[in-house]
């Protein structure tokens, strides 16, 4: 039967943060499992943006909940971030997108055992889509999700890469809205509707793009900026009804 079911009518079991690290040279990657069982291979993986104050943990109010109901989940640290450290100078969108297919291979994650769903924030939005041909997931859940074009992906975080990012008006071109356009799967926009980093347009184009999904589903949160998930902890009723709403879309999508 459908897992909300089992969430509403059975005891919801203890879930576990259990540290993981992933070798991606020269850089150990930093992450975090949540399950109700040691062996457990992760429904989600979740991938966060990339503000240089942000960290995996971010995402714990939401994946902790998920997996006491039965969804375990995995988040990392990508170079330049919390726990794994180093410096973002180097690092790119690119090579973002390897570090999660290395942490989706440490964790059991692969196209004969895709997850369920990726969850992603902000720039890690991006990446969660460059994912989706290789990963498959059913389920989408996409927090302002940024938006670049191709002269963006190799390109190295820093002032050249923030140039370009001031420079492009049109998104048209953006690799993540293409491999949108290709996804079947269920997709779920979580965005503030006073966002002053992501500009309402590429929200939009989001949405847009998911032209062949088989749902699309958008939550918006009045009064709420690029912050989400700080404001999101520190609301528990709309924290509590937005890990509802994922839930709900899980169970739906593992039905498909």
């Amino acid at each position: 039967m459908a897992k909300i079911a089992d969430a509403r009518t059975e005891p919801k079991q203890e879930a576990l943060r259990r540290p993981f690290t992933v070798a991606h040279a020269p850089h150990r990657l930093h992450g975090s499992t949540w399950s109700t069982t040691t062996a457990a291979v992760p429904r989600l993986l979740s991938l966060h943006g990339g503000g240089a104050a942000t960290d995996h943990r971010r995402m714990d109010y939401l994946l902790q909940p998920l997996a006491s109901q039965g969804w375990a989940g995995a988040a990392f640290d990508c170079v330049g971030h919390g726990a794994t450290g180093g410096s973002l100078l180097g690092s790119s969108l690119a090579d973002r997108q390897a570090q999660a297919q290395a942490v989706a291979a440490h964790v059991g994650l692969h196209p004969a055992h895709p997850p369920l769903a990726l969850m992603a924030s902000s720039m890690g939005g991006h990446t969660a889509c460059q994912l989706l041909d290789t990963l498959q997931p059913r389920a989408l859940v996409l927090f302002c999700p940024a938006a670049y074009t191709p002269a963006a992906e190799h390109q190295p975080f820093g002032p050249a890469f923030q140039q370009t990012l001031r420079a492009t008006t049109d998104f048209a071109s953006a690799p993540a809205w293409s491999a949108l356009g290709r996804y079947r799967g269920r997709l779920l926009l979580v965005w503030g509707t006073e966002d002053a980093v992501i500009p309402p347009a590429v929200i939009q184009g989001y949405g847009q793009a998911a032209v062949a999904a088989r749902s699309v589903e958008v939550v918006k949160l009045p009064g709420v900026g690029h912050a989400l998930h700080a404001w999101l902890q520190a609301q528990p009723a709309a924290a509590q009804a937005l890990q509802q709403r994922i839930a709900s879309l899980l169970a739906a999508a593992e039905r498909d």
